[in-house]
Order: C-alpha cells, then structure tokens, then sequence
C-alpha cells in the first residue's frame, strides 16, 4: 500500500527554498517549481506520518503564501489541509486511522464533501485541480521523487536539500 505527504505554497522557488533549508529533520527534501506553486517533498515529515506535525510544517509554510497538504496513508487514509497566514482554514479528514472531520470557509464545504466521497489518491488529484495545482505533483511523495531520481533522473529545476 502507498503512502505519501507532499506540501505546496504559492511562493517562488527562492523563498521556499530559503524557508526549507533550516527545517530540513536532518533528512532530505526535494522543491518542484509549478509556478505560482512551488511542491515541497519532505522525506522526514512523510516517514513521520504525523498529522499533528504535517499541519504544524503547513502553518509555518503558510507564511509565505497560500498552502496546501496532502498526505495519503496507506492508500485508505486522507489528511487534506488549506493554511493562509499562519492558520489553517480548511481540513478534510477521512480513513480508519485519521478519523472523519470535515470543515472550512462555506465556499469550500461542496468541494470538501465531493472529495470526502471519493477515494483518497482521487480526491487528492480533484482538490489539487480545484487549486491550480497539477494533480500529478499533489500525488507524489519524498520516495517517488527518489525512486525517479534513480531511474531516469529529475528535471533540472527540481532543487534537493539536505
């Protein structure tokens, strides 16, 4: 079963790299540029699968621009997040692990419900959509941008930190 954890932030790659660099966990992260998006892949914080620490990371991250966290357990769990200004405003909850919880701005609440009905992988595809976000980089992780990097290599703007 797949799992994994990934963060995006309307911020330039530069300023999400900078924030990065002292939060690392001693483990690795990888930054996708998608502009206005910058994907950040956090190999501690997916192998930590956290829920309390994911949302700490996203308000943190939040600072810089409208965030968003995926993190996917074992393929039956969702934990979506929507942070601004330090604070999160939206959070989707779903999965024999995470529990049910569901709430945000009322603009929010239709999209939330559709995406509560679905599959996690899917609903995280149609929430990353819904932002602008491309789907594929909302459902990818720390280990499948390794496994990619050791098969056929990354594209040249994907920055890695350690």
């Amino acid at each position: 079963m797949r799992s994994f954890l990934s963060f995006h932030v309307k911020a330039p790659l530069e300023r999400v790299a900078a924030f990065a660099e002292g939060r690392t966990g001693g483990a690795g992260v990888y930054l996708v540029p998608d502009p206005p998006w910058t994907s950040l892949y956090h190999e501690a914080l997916e192998a930590q699968e956290d829920p309390e620490a994911v949302r700490a990371f996203l308000e943190e991250l939040s600072h810089l621009g409208q965030a968003l966290a995926f993190f996917v357990g074992e393929e039956e769990n969702l934990l979506f997040l929507l942070a601004e200004g330090g604070k999160v405003r939206a959070l989707l909850k779903k999965g024999p692990e995470l529990g049910e919880d569901l709430l945000g701005p009322e603009d929010l609440l239709p999209l939330l419900a559709q995406a509560r009905a679905m599959p996690p992988v899917s609903a995280t595809m149609a929430l990353a959509s819904h932002f602008g976000l491309h789907p594929d980089h909302a459902a990818l992780g720390f280990l499948d941008l390794l496994e990619a990097e050791e098969e056929e290599g990354l594209p040249e703007e994907v920055v890695y930190l350690e």
